[in-house]
């Protein structure tokens, strides 16, 4: 990460550098910094960037903490972007990923999830791609370390709700306007704060083939064994009135475990979404075995989330949203997705 260490020569016209300030403090990008009396953008671009006049790249990458950018009130804590340098690119013409090692920053994901995540992925995962680029873009230090834990259940609590760990991916996020019945989609809304989307995806619904064709509504399900696993969100149940099934369902580690109890009649539906569903299908040589419930289908969005009570969530956040927009305006996420869908 460079350092830069400047001298403000003049003061910037509107842009408020106080006077008799002659020396700048060193400032590191991709990282935050706490505003202090005398700061202006100006000063601390100078300090980041070693020029007074990189200050608007500052005001841009702090949405709805800078209201101008000749306002800088104190104390308050701004993202730093880098500003110099485009990543040396791999032969498929993607940036390379620097090996991540740091304890700065704690991410934790799971594993068996494909093609979000997964130990047998390329780059570990679509997801895991998509966070590790953002979080090195621009040439950003690898200042993080991301962990996997198989357990998904295990996750958001008590390994990011006790501070273990300050973010966790990928999440799905639901529609926080109303209230659940059930705790975990309400600790979801109340706690965590979620990233820009990662993906959208066809959550759906199997059941054995010739067995399903009946069913359409909620009622038609009743009395059936569903399977989806740990961790996995039910706020959908609750939104097409699947409450009886989200009582009573399984919740094996896996979605590979799902699929093996509906095979052997375990259970009589799985849900998960459709890409990791009809990949373990085609691996274990069962897709003429099972039949979709199409009328249960929904579209939902992953996400990157953080403990909303962690003062330093929203500015791991705002980092990742912006990654993600770069991603999308160079090309990058267009020639990612091939890999993995």
């Amino acid at each position: 990460m460079k350092k830069y260490l400047g001298v403000i020569a003049a003061a910037m016209v509107g842009l408020g550098s106080a006077p008799g300030l002659a020396q700048v403090t060193v400032i590191e990008c991709n990282s935050t910094y706490t505003t202090q009396r005398g700061d202006s953008l100006s000063r601390i671009a100078e300090g980041a960037y070693g020029n007074p006049r990189e200050f608007q790249r500052i005001f841009d990458l702090n949405p709805g903490v800078l209201t101008s950018p000749n306002v800088v009130p104190i104390g308050i804590d701004l993202y730093i972007p880098c500003a110099d340098g485009t990543p040396p690119m791999d032969a498929g013409g993607l940036p390379v990923l620097q090996p991540a090692d740091s304890d700065a920053l704690k991410i934790l994901t799971g594993d068996h999830y494909a093609p979000y995540v997964g130990s047998t992925l390329p780059r570990g995962g679509f997801s895991r791609a998509l966070v590790e680029y953002a979080l090195q873009a621009e040439g950003g230090e690898p200042d993080y370390r991301i962990d996997t834990i198989a357990d998904w259940g295990s996750h958001l609590r008590p390994l990011i709700a006790d501070g273990a760990y300050a973010l966790g991916f990928p999440w799905y996020k639901p529609a926080c306007t109303v209230t659940y019945r059930d705790a975990d989609s309400n600790f979801r809304c109340d706690a965590l704060l979620f990233s820009d989307p990662l993906h959208q995806v066809v959550v759906t619904f199997y059941g054995r083939a010739g067995e399903v064709d009946h069913i359409r509504a909620a009622q038609d399900a009743a009395g059936l064994q569903l399977c989806r696993p740990s961790g996995f969100f039910t706020h959908d149940l609750e939104e097409l009135g699947l409450t009886e099934l989200m009582d009573a369902r399984l919740t094996p580690n896996a979605a590979q475990d799902c699929m093996r109890m509906l095979i052997s009649g375990e259970a009589d539906l799985i849900s998960a979404n459709a890409d990791t569903l009809d990949a373990i299908a085609r691996e274990m040589g069962v897709s003429n075995e099972i039949q979709e419930v199409v009328d249960f289908s929904s579209v939902q969005t992953l996400h990157v989330v953080g403990l909303r009570a962690n003062p330093d969530t929203r500015l791991h956040l705002r980092r990742i949203n912006q990654g993600l927009r770069n991603l999308m305006d160079a090309g990058y996420l267009q020639m990612l997705a091939p890999e993995y869908l």
